[in-house]
């Protein structure tokens, strides 16, 4: 994802709405920041906290570095280090468990690997059959699925992944439309991927999409507003967020509906590039 995307772009739409309380006037709220500034980390939201993930480092190299950051105390706290430094992964909670999925190396090799992070320690999984790198990831049906991305030949990646958490067995399925550096999220046992961009920031896309896994295929559904690349998405009470991408705007999809509106403005995107997190408070009515 581009420089400007994430720190915590991705990590912003999870926490706009993790910790948006009912009947909230839409601010953003500057917080703690980041404790190692970096860029195209990845996030996930474990339990009660958000978790951000490797990333680039000032000097261009790839971190290992693991933050966990709770918004009920506006406090970070260090994790384990990744086994190896990685950026453009992917990232995911389910059951207490977090995941990270693939990646560029520093040199800027893609990569197949999958690790979670249990008991207090990093477990290498079995490795992914493709390697993916700027790609999302999501939690349905008791799957994580990775689509989109860069894969094998740095070429687009046509299929998406598919690893069952209770066999920790990787399976190929059909993809969205091809692109990378794209927002992906998942409500109600479907997954939805939004935006992205085939090459560089002046080939950014309307597109959005949902899967249901063991479907044969990805669904388009309404557009998104304005084309975005490095966007940030998260769900909750049947609304999908897409947060930035080098644009100012945030948009809410109401899933039911199927239409999108405008929610929020995103006071200087690069700032919150550099390191820091805010939240961004919503109408929405219930806590994830």
């Amino acid at each position: 994802m581009s420089g400007a995307k994430r720190v915590l772009l991705g990590a912003a739409a999870t926490l706009a709405l993790a910790t948006a309380a009912g009947g909230a006037t839409s601010a953003w709220e500057e917080r703690g920041p980041l404790p190692l500034p970096r860029t195209e980390v990845s996030a996930a939201v474990v339990g009660s906290e958000i978790v951000v993930l490797g990333g680039l480092t000032d000097d261009g190299g790839a971190s290992r570095r693991v933050d966990a950051y709770a918004p009920a105390r506006d406090s970070w706290r260090r994790l384990p280090d990744l086994p190896v430094g990685v950026h453009h992964s992917a990232a995911v909670g389910a059951n207490g468990k977090l995941y990270v999925l693939g990646g560029y190396t520093a040199a800027g090799a893609t990569l197949r690997s999958a690790f979670v992070l249990e008991r207090g320690a990093w477990r290498r999984l079995a490795r992914m059959p493709f390697s993916r790198a700027a790609a999302g990831a999501a939690v349905a049906a008791r799957r994580i699925v990775v689509a989109g991305g860069i894969g094998e030949g740095r070429r687009l990646a046509r299929s998406a992944l598919s690893f069952d958490l209770a066999t920790r067995r990787w399976s190929v399925v059909a993809g969205p439309t091809q692109r990378e550096h794209l927002g992906v999220t998942s409500f109600a046992g479907t997954v939805y991927a939004v935006g992205g961009r085939t090459a560089g920031l002046d080939t950014n896309l309307l597109h959005f999409e949902s899967y249901r896994p063991g479907d044969r295929g990805w669904r388009r559904l309404q557009p998104v507003p304005d084309p975005r690349g490095g966007t940030g998405a998260a769900a909750l009470a049947g609304q999908v967020v897409s947060v930035g991408a080098m644009k100012s705007s945030i948009w809410n999809g109401e899933l039911r509906k199927l239409l999108w509106k405008l929610v929020g403005v995103v006071v200087s995107v690069h700032v919150a590039g550099c390191g820091g997190v805010a939240r961004f408070t919503s109408s929405c009515s219930r806590h994830v």
